[in-house]
C-alpha cells in the first residue's frame, strides 16, 4: 500500500510540476513583433515607403529573426533582432489576420549601400498562409552590410525590415 501510495504523490508533484512549466511559459512576456510598417511615423530612412494599408489588412506584424548557425528549426531557439553574423540562419516571423492566398507573398533583398536588389524578387511563394503565425528560416546569403528585406503581397509592398550583418 505505501509503495502505492509513494507512486501517487509522485504522479501528482510531476502533473503540478508540469502544468507549473506550462503556466509559466505561457505568462512569459513576449515581444510584440515590430515592423516599420506597424509605426505610425513614416521612416525616411528606408529606400522605399510600405503600403501601411495593405499591411494591415494582412499582418498584425513581422519581425526578422535568427537561428544560430547550424542550429535546426526550433521556434524556441529563435531570437528577434535586424543584427546577423555570418552563418547564422535568417528567419521571418509573420503574424497574419488572415490568409494569404497562395502565389502572392515574394521576397526581396535590398542591398542599402549599392542602392540595388542583391536577390530578386524570384516566384512567390507557393502555398496558401495563415491566419496566425509563421516563421521561415534559411541561410544567410549576405556579405557584411546594410540590407532591406522587402516583403510584397500581390507586387505591393507591405513590409522593409532594416537589417545588417556583421
Amino acid at each position: 500500500m505505501s509503495n502505492n501510495k509513494t507512486l501517487y504523490i509522485i504522479i501528482i508533484v510531476l502533473v503540478l510540476i508540469i502544468i507549473g512549466g506550462i503556466f509559466f511559459f505561457s505568462q512569459k512576456e513576449t515581444p510584440v513583433p515590430t515592423s516599420p510598417t506597424t509605426e505610425n511615423v513614416v521612416d525616411s530612412n528606408l529606400s522605399e515607403q510600405p503600403d501601411r494599408i495593405k499591411f494591415s489588412e494582412y499582418f498584425t506584424g513581422i519581425s526578422l529573426d535568427k537561428l544560430p548557425a547550424g542550429a535546426k528549426f526550433e521556434p524556441f531557439k529563435i531570437v528577434r533582432t535586424n543584427i546577423f553574423s555570418l552563418g547564422e540562419q535568417f528567419c521571418i516571423s509573420m503574424d497574419m489576420k488572415k490568409q494569404i492566398p497562395a502565389n502572392t507573398l515574394s521576397s526581396v533583398v535590398y542591398d542599402v549601400n549599392a542602392k540595388q536588389d542583391t536577390q530578386t524578387k524570384g516566384g512567390a511563394f507557393p502555398q496558401a498562409l495563415g491566419p496566425g503565425n509563421s516563421i521561415g528560416c534559411e541561410n544567410l546569403s549576405q556579405p557584411i552590410g546594410k540590407y532591406e528585406n522587402k516583403i510584397y503581397l500581390n507586387n505591393v509592398l507591405v513590409s522593409v525590415l532594416p537589417f545588417e550583418v556583421k
